[in-house]
């Protein structure tokens, strides 16, 4: 092994760039004393039937003890330089909807561990547990509870479908990246989270700061072979909007009980009252 380098970037776990065997690969680690989402055995079989349906994703190489070893995929993954505009957004957009078609084709039951989430109602939890006394993300809930669309599809669901968990080159979409929050769940988590404001990095697409709705749905709909309405991804738009508010949250709270100590996190929970400010634009 040589050329051992820590990356710079995420506040959930550790990277870690090296080469093996004259192979470009990268390191995944979770912080000391804690294991973000189900294991990196859990994460390799997730990566495996994702790529399996065709998702752009990097290969799972080997699960070591307390991490996972994935390819290293060539490309840029820093928001704003995806968002120069040297990258056609449309296309991208497509690639995006495409790859997230695909993953929600993947039959839930390959995936040994695979668990059930529905994160309206485990998000709502978690505001009851560290914040209930926020008017503003009380109404959006009760909004989001009045027109939840009819469940049609429970799908695998990547959990974190967002730029800054892309892997993108000149030619578009190379990879998706972190894939320990895969659940059982609404497709429409998946379908919104792209779109919260917070992850376009201030670029004009709606579409991850890069893209228009039009053209990912388009990607989206060919993929999967389903049907997505306005309506509906209005709705989920407003749902991970509502969801990152909690996680704001839910971040600074892993800083201030002494979970992970760390300054990035106690600042992202000071950011939950821009998001706020989002929800009241969405709910107009």
């Amino acid at each position: 092994m040589t050329g051992l380098e820590r990356l710079t970037g995420g506040s959930s776990r550790e990277v870690w760039a090296f080469e093996s065997a004259g192979r470009k690969l990268i390191l995944l680690t979770d912080p000391p004393g804690e294991q973000r989402g189900s294991g990196a055995e859990f994460e390799a079989s997730v990566l495996r039937a994702a790529r399996a349906a065709g998702v752009a994703a990097p290969e799972a190489v080997a699960v070591v003890p307390g991490g996972l070893v994935l390819e290293r995929l060539e490309g840029e993954t820093v928001p704003r330089r995806i968002l120069d505009g040297s990258v056609d957004g449309a296309k991208l957009a497509r690639q995006c909807g495409e790859a997230l078609g695909r993953l929600h084709t993947v039959d839930p039951g390959v995936i040994p561990g695979l668990p059930d989430e529905d994160r309206l109602v485990e998000y709502r939890a978690t505001l009851d547990r560290l914040d209930p006394d926020r008017p503003v993300l009380e109404l959006a809930y009760a909004w989001l509870m009045e027109r939840q669309p009819v469940h049609r599809r429970t799908t695998v669901t990547h959990g974190d479908f967002r730029l800054g968990n892309f892997v993108v080159d000149a030619n578009g979409l190379v990879g998706v990246l972190d894939w320990e929050s895969a659940h059982r769940g609404d497709p429409l988590e998946d379908l919104g989270w792209i779109a919260v404001r917070s992850w376009r990095f201030r670029g004009p697409g709606v579409i991850g700061g890069f893209g228009d709705v039009e053209d990912f749905l388009g990607g989206y709909r060919a993929a999967s072979g389903a049907d997505v309405s306005d309506a509906d991804f209005a709705w989920a738009v407003v749902l991970g909007t509502w969801i990152w508010a909690v996680g704001c949250l839910q971040q600074a709270d892993r800083h201030r009980s002494g979970t992970t100590r760390s300054i990035d996190l106690a600042l992202v929970g000071r950011r939950v009252v821009e998001v706020e400010y989002d929800l009241l634009g969405l709910l107009q």
